[in-house]
């Protein structure tokens, strides 16, 4: 009888290593093949950025020609680069292609259910579909231009038209994008960390917290919503000192093949993650957007040209190595999707309608309490206006003692190290219609008499109205606007 118990105990637990083992074998062919949608999703991002930054070029180069009719527009690029971005057969790009990845994922699989496929094909579908004509667009802009008459109005529009279209198909694709990435991680396993041992456990869930913090700046920034981003951005720190403070050595796991590529990955991600955290601190502090791209504005610049480049693997940034070690401790670990750029159409001077500056914030729920490291002093009294648009005069209403000041609206800096004098600088603004409305004094310069001192001048209800702003060194002035 003991014999015999014995012998049942024995089937029942080979029984029960077997069934984990095909359990933990379902699972990892499940993990693979969701990672073929973040593979195809990852690297479409990169051919993605390809095409916009010739968009860009296009751009740039007939607003020139708009503005300076002798100039030569060179259009460069399409010659130099495969027919189809998103193939490149020759791999200069990829390891694996967008359209190869594309290909793995209509192959059968049984790893998922039928229904399940079917979903995750149906938006492949659609951001392969973004991805053939953002392709397209590139020969459609150079052969129009190559075939029509640009000194007439009429002809320049048909270029930005096609720009424009670009804007719109990058703009699908992020939805498409964060449509598969939903469906994606609410398909994957539940990450499950505890086989890895107590000190790699501990590391990857770092890596989570600092990836989740990044991905949280950038789609706040992509929605041009300033809201809370001072509080992700400690946040962020937080995490990254906690990644710093992990032992990095993977040695206890033993799928690790070699952990001093580990080491290499984490330090890698330190180092672009206190990058990312310079760019968004800058951000936040309002510090000034390069000159060549104040056309554009301070959201596209920090996450199109700055934050961004830090996340994505084209950067290069942290999500390839994310993935790296993901990879290195397990194949059951769902890969980490990267976020696309988007693309903003630039008009030329001559065919901009109105000179008004406008926020490229849409909406500001709070005011800063902190600029370019100084604290942020509100004047005891707001402004009003009978209208959002509103002309001011900004002049030195005191003696001329040459100092040189920025003036900040909505987080913009709308003039940059002017020098007052008396004669008056007038400016137009276009308030928000909902949320705050602010303008603020930065000195750069201090004259013979600090602080320095402004005097801003407006009409309210048909009188003319003056407000003083002062800045130092350690404190701006900031008023409020208010639309009556």
């Amino acid at each position: 009888m003991k014999y015999f118990l014995r012998c049942v105990a024995v089937f029942f637990f080979s029984f029960s290593i077997s069934a984990q083992s095909v359990a933990q074998t379902t699972q990892a062919a499940k993990v693979r093949k969701l990672n073929e949608y973040v593979s195809f999703s990852n690297e479409s991002i990169h051919g993605l950025l390809i095409v916009l930054r010739m968009l860009e070029g296009f751009n740039r180069n007939i607003n020139k020609y708009v503005d300076l009719p002798n100039q030569q527009i060179n259009f460069y690029g399409n010659k130099d680069l495969p027919q189809d971005i998103f193939q490149d057969e020759n791999h200069e790009f990829y390891t694996t292609s967008p359209n190869e990845w594309f290909a793995k994922i209509n192959t059968q699989s049984t790893a998922l259910s039928s229904s399940d496929l079917a979903k995750l094909n149906a938006i492949a579908k659609d951001l392969k579909g973004v991805n053939l004509q953002i392709n397209r667009i590139r020969f459609d802009i150079e052969t129009l231009i190559n075939s029509i008459n640009l000194t007439k109005r009429e002809n320049q529009s048909l270029v930005y038209d096609k720009l424009e279209e670009g804007v719109a198909l990058i703009r699908n694709f992020y939805k498409y994008q964060q449509a598969l990435e939903a469906l994606v991680v609410s398909l994957a396993p539940k990450d499950n960390y505890t086989k890895a041992g107590p000190k790699t456990a501990s590391l990857l869930k770092a890596l989570d917290n600092v990836y989740a913090d990044a991905h949280a700046i950038l789609k706040k920034m992509y929605n041009k919503d300033g809201e809370d981003l001072a509080v992700l951005l400690k946040s962020h720190q937080a995490s990254v000192e906690v990644l710093k403070q992990q032992n990095i050595k993977l040695v206890e796991v033993s799928k690790v093949a070699n952990s001093v590529r580990a080491v290499t990955y984490i330090t890698n991600i330190l180092n672009k993650s206190m990058d990312a955290i310079k760019d968004e601190n800058a951000f936040v502090q309002s510090e000034s957007v390069p000159a060549e791209y104040k056309m554009y504005d301070k959201y596209y610049y920090y996450y199109n040209l700055a934050t961004l480049n830090k996340f994505n693997k084209a950067g290069p940034g942290i999500v390839f190595d994310i993935n790296q070690i993901r990879e290195l401790v397990s194949d059951t670990l769902l890969m980490k999707f990267e976020i696309p750029h988007y693309f903003k159409v630039i008009y030329p001077e001559k065919l901009e309608k109105t000179d008004m500056l406008k926020a490229s914030d849409p909406k500001i729920t709070a005011a800063p309490i902190e600029v370019k490291g100084r604290s942020v002093v509100a004047v005891n009294r707001v402004i009003k206006v009978d209208s959002a648009i509103v002309n001011f005069k900004l002049f030195d209403h005191k003696i001329i003692d040459k100092d040189v000041v920025s003036l900040q609206f909505n987080g913009d800096w709308i003039i940059e190290k002017f020098e007052i004098s008396a004669k008056p600088k007038e400016f137009v603004l276009q308030l928000n219609k909902t949320g705050k409305n602010y303008l603020l004094l930065h000195a750069d310069e201090m004259g013979r008499q600090p602080p320095a001192t402004i005097a801003l001048s407006y009409v309210y209800k048909g009188k003319k109205e003056t407000i003083i702003l002062n800045s130092d060194i350690q404190k701006s002035e900031m008023i409020e606007i208010i639309i009556e």
